[in-house]
């Protein structure tokens, strides 16, 4: 009788072990696609592409004091702390007023490109003694591509003085740091 025990149990556990031979092929098989993408991630060097244009009016250059508002789509602040170095070693003569000294006073929303006012920008020349504010906005219209956008305008006036536009195709820090090391590139006096 063991015999016929023996082939009603191999009969019994067929689906189950046939069960298992799949699962262990698709683990198997993922497995090795996993490895196989992260072999050639590493092997893969990413080079940076980037673009930028943009102006600056030569009267910009005889203003003493600028003023640096929070970048919009910045949250951590991180791309304006960056920005704000870059633009000190190209310009070391001009003092500037951070985002820090001027959200102890101002709301961030109201420093924003779009929504700096008048009143606020007087507010912010009268306060600060600035002559100029450095306005950005930061997009990442995809996973890796970044744009940083720029715009300088007269404190009293809203006079457009320079306009700037980084483009990255690569992600991290350093694509971060090198948009704004362009965007001040590009802040040239006509």
């Amino acid at each position: 009788m063991r015999p016929l025990f023996m082939k009603e149990a191999v009969f019994v556990l067929r689906p189950f072990l046939l069960a298992m031979s799949l699962r262990k092929s698709l683990v198997t098989l993922f497995l090795f696609f996993c490895v196989s993408v992260l072999a050639t991630s590493c092997t893969t060097v990413k080079v940076p592409q980037w673009s930028g244009s943009g102006f600056l009016k030569k009267e910009f250059l005889e203003y003493k004091r600028v003023a640096v508002l929070p970048f919009e789509g910045d949250s951590k602040g991180e791309t304006t702390a960056d920005f704000i170095q870059a633009f000190h070693e190209k310009f070391p003569q001009m003092e500037w007023v951070g985002p820090k000294q001027l959200l102890e006073i101002f709301p961030k929303e109201d420093l924003y490109s779009n929504r700096a006012n008048e009143a606020t920008r007087k507010k912010i020349r009268e306060l600060f003694g600035v002559q100029a504010l450095v306005m950005g906005n930061v997009y990442y219209p995809s996973i890796v591509r970044w744009l940083l956008q720029v715009q300088i305008v007269d404190a009293e006036t809203n006079e457009v003085l320079g306009r700037s536009l980084a483009e990255i195709d690569f992600m991290g820090a350093e694509g971060a740091k090198e948009g704004c090391k362009i965007a001040v590139q590009y802040l040239t006096p006509e």
